[in-house]
């Protein structure tokens, strides 16, 4: 990066830099002369995303430049404007790993599906479908709001991921959108939006999405995420945490089941 006080205003390639110099009087052209000349010269204009942008989003664009620009460094602007170069061969590199990834999520839910399918299932098939939405939907904390008065026994051990509300779910107003549309919702910055309540989750939440569990009987519950830093959820992201809040939703259907069947028979004795 080409700085200018404490502000960037452009970058120069390695490859592009080495290809020039090593020209013939490339080093003599250019070794006293100041680096923005260098930067002149080799035409390149800076290539910016910012940083919340998905993976996968920021390879489809990065790919869509001019062939003789494809593999140049791309600048990722921060929320403070601050900027830092990422290599091209690593966005890729990363890029694969997440397929290889996907590979391991897809052989977890076959392996939740026939936990639950068995009747296995308890707080530690709960750890394995959060572990694997994380894979794909990062977060830094996650909750599971149960409603008020709900309790399930097995999951008595899980006090940070699994609350019950206080309160009906309702009375917060964010949460009664959530319940009344059955659709996820995201907020971009917690720190803007007016009917925020966060004392359920960690003070330093940025951004948050809370997606709505329906168990038997009409009991909606809610998942909530929490993002420390500024990086709004996806609507692709949305669409993958319905996918593994079903599985949530059939544990906790489940473990409601087994928890009355254990209380019916204690009352029996």
């Amino acid at each position: 990066l080409i700085l200018k006080g404490d502000q960037s205003i452009g970058v120069i390639p390695r490859h592009k830099m080495f290809e020039r110099l090593g020209k013939r009087y490339g080093v003599e052209l250019f070794l006293r002369k100041p680096v923005g000349e260098l930067e002149t010269e080799l035409g390149v204009t800076p290539f910016i995303l910012k940083h919340h942008l998905p993976i996968n989003v920021a390879v489809k664009l990065a790919l869509s430049r001019s062939e003789g620009n494809i593999y140049d460094p791309i600048v990722v602007e921060f929320e403070d404007g601050s900027r830092s170069l990422l290599d091209m061969y690593v966005l890729l590199l990363t890029q694969s790993q997440l397929s290889t990834n996907l590979s391991g999520i897809i052989s977890s839910l076959n392996n939740i599906e026939t936990i639950l399918a068995n009747g296995m299932a308890g707080a530690s098939t709960l750890n394995l479908i959060l572990e694997s939405m994380g894979s794909v939907v990062p977060y830094h904390h996650a909750r599971i709001l149960l409603q008020y008065q709900q309790s399930i026994s097995e999951l008595a051990g899980l006090k940070d991921t699994v609350q019950t509300s206080h309160e009906p779910l309702e009375r917060n107003d964010i949460y009664r959108s959530i319940l009344s549309i059955n659709q996820p919702v995201s907020l971009e910055d917690v720190r803007i939006v007016p009917t925020w309540k966060g004392s359920e989750f960690p003070s330093i939440t940025r951004s948050w999405m809370g997606i709505p569990l329906s168990i038997q009987n009409g009991i909606v519950e809610l998942v909530a995420l929490s993002r420390f830093t500024y990086s709004p959820f996806t609507n692709n992201e949305k669409e993958l945490g319905l996918v593994f809040t079903r599985y949530i939703s059939t544990l906790l259907s489940d473990l409601t089941n087994r928890t009355k069947r254990a209380r019916s028979y204690e009352k029996l004795f």
